[in-house]
């Protein structure tokens, strides 16, 4: 029978994101917010979360809340940071960007250039369980209506959701991306929050400098607006935008006190720091809360005994760092990490500690689809008679840090992991950014019952399943290619990211002659704070050339 999930919000399930990209528009700040004026909260749900399903198995169930649930951000207290008016802020975007062509699909070009995907297919959306919901707008950025009779209130909220990160394009033999196919699980490598929260802000004040045009705009591009939702825009909404884009203004400090990254990278702790007020008046904060971090993919993640790229949180009363087996891989721990996984929400869609706990059980059963994901598998050519070589290498080399994988039907598959941490030689910043205070406001939150944060200053080994899909490398997304992490070339000081194809040789993002990138693409220069590509040679310093070729082999398949 279809199943129709009628839960009210669903915890992300996904690295850190970034809150005060979301947030421009909402009621962040300092004084009464309009929805104190409008005497009362409004709350919304995601539409898509109504979507029936043809299987009733938990696995089919998290992967509608994976891709499409609303995380429980959905309402006004997220728009204090995170959460947007969404007709307004797609009309301030296309007002700003395309004047001559109001229409949905200038608003798909301009998100598409902000590294958001349109998908028309999810490659592995489970078996079975019927045909995925269209998304409303792009992928991963929930919509829910929220209505109030006393006054009278009618608002559409938009709310960013673990897909905009985690879902990237599949790529064909050629290495070219087929963006509207979409893999989910695998980092999106052209998601440019810092772009686009630079180009939001941009908007915005255009737009409530003509709110007559600003409102035009938003008619023109929802015709079926009703006009309820037309007052509540111009009545409640605008004129908090209005105060919230001069307070930004009379700071002379710019959107935020912090960036956010570049395409492929978030900066998630600059972000709780944000949500937790220890960025107010500082001016320092800009050049010292670099510590960027490359999406991840989320293949086999559920053998992670502490999450975060430095270990930082932890399911109380457990060893942080401990060797992890086959037989360990239980619902309990699998519930831990979920547990932890909630927390996740605060700085990146502006839910209170007390929400995100009270929301735990979808993100329970988001990780029952998570713990399914695999890679796409290697669209390239691999030599197999290397390969069978670098498996040794890899043992040698890479295992006692990244696991052992054992050879299956299916592939190499993780039969144990050691959740080694320390350091490599890799760039600090990120390392040092979650200090005592920040792991103090951790600890004492709502979700202080579920999560053991600590400031461990060290670097977590990840799995390396879905590898060849996850470049850049290092944690910072400071290396183009595995050839050069290997040592097969050097790595360059300058590259660039974003909208890119794959040379699936090298393993490595490529621009090939004649290719038109599917999204923007920037420069990320590595003598940049927070960006430094040194580090990690040392497992690769005594292996001779044919042997780094051989395990660049073998890396193509996990």
């Amino acid at each position: 029978m279809p199943v129709r999930l009628r839960t009210k919000k669903a915890n992300r399930v996904a690295a850190v994101l970034l809150a005060a990209a979301w947030g421009l528009s909402g009621c962040s700040g300092v004084g009464q917010s309009v929805w104190d004026m409008a005497r009362g909260h409004v709350g919304a749900d995601a539409t898509l979360l109504e979507t029936p399903l043809l299987s009733e198995e938990a696995r089919a169930r998290g992967a509608l809340l994976f891709a499409f649930g609303d995380y429980g951000g959905l309402d006004t207290d997220a728009m204090r940071t995170v959460a947007v008016p969404w007709k307004l802020t797609a009309a301030a975007l296309v007002m700003a960007q395309a004047p001559e062509d109001v229409s949905q699909a200038s608003l798909r070009r301009i998100l598409t250039g902000y590294g958001f995907l349109y998908p028309t297919e999810i490659a592995n959306w489970p078996e079975g369980a019927g045909a995925p919901p269209k998304p409303e707008a792009v992928l991963g950025v929930a919509l829910g209506v929220g209505r109030r009779s006393l006054p009278p209130i009618e608002l559409q909220i938009g709310n960013i959701g673990c897909a905009a990160c985690h879902a990237a394009p599949t790529y064909g033999a050629d290495g070219r991306p087929a963006p509207d196919r979409v893999w989910l699980g695998a980092p999106n490598p052209s998601l440019d929050l810092e772009a686009y929260t630079q180009g939001l802000y941009a908007a915005l004040q255009g737009g409530v400098a003509e709110p007559e045009r600003l409102m035009a705009t938003v008619r023109r591009l929802y015709p079926d607006m009703t006009d309820r939702e037309a007052k509540t825009l111009q009545s409640f909404v605008m004129p908090r935008v209005r105060e919230r884009m001069t307070a930004i203004a009379a700071t002379g400090q710019g959107v935020l006190p912090f960036s956010n990254g570049l395409p492929g990278m978030t900066n998630g702790v600059a972000a709780l720091k944000l949500q937790h007020g220890l960025l107010a008046d500082d001016p320092d904060a800009m050049t010292r809360e670099t510590g960027f971090t490359s999406i991840p993919h989320l293949a086999d993640r559920a053998w992670r005994s502490a999450l975060l790229w430095d270990g930082a949180y932890a399911p109380p009363g457990h060893e942080r760092f401990r060797v992890m087996q086959e037989a360990d891989l239980t619902d309990a721990h699998r519930d831990q990490l979920a547990a932890i996984t909630a927390y996740f929400t605060v700085p990146s869609m502006g839910v209170s500690g007390a929400q995100a706990r009270r929301h735990v059980p979808e993100v329970e059963t988001a990780w029952a689809y998570l713990q399914t994901v695999r890679p796409q598998p290697f669209p390239g050519r691999i030599d197999p008679a290397r390969a069978v070589a670098g498996r040794d290498v890899f043992q040698r080399s890479c295992a006692a840090c990244h696991g052992t994988y054992a050879e299956t039907a299916q592939g190499p598959r993780l039969i144990r992991f050691p959740n080694w941490a320390g350091l490599v030689g890799t760039d600090r910043t990120r390392a040092e950014a979650i200090t005592e205070t920040l792991v103090a406001r951790v600890n004492a939150s709502p979700m202080g019952g579920s999560i053991s944060a600590a400031a461990t200053g060290l670097y977590a080994a990840p799995p390396l399943t879905g590898l060849w899909q996850s470049a850049p490398y290092l944690h910072n997304g400071s290396v183009p290619s595995l050839a050069a992490l290997l040592g097969l070339e050097e790595r360059p000081e300058r590259f660039r990211v974003g909208g890119h194809a794959m040379d699936l040789e090298r393993v490595a993002i490529a621009y090939p002659d004649g290719y038109q990138p599917y999204a923007g693409s920037v420069w990320v220069d590595t003598r940049k704070p927070g960006l430094g590509a040194r580090g990690h040679e040392t497992p690769f310093a005594d292996l001779s050339r044919e042997d780094r070729l051989a395990l660049l082999e073998y890396l193509k398949r996990l």
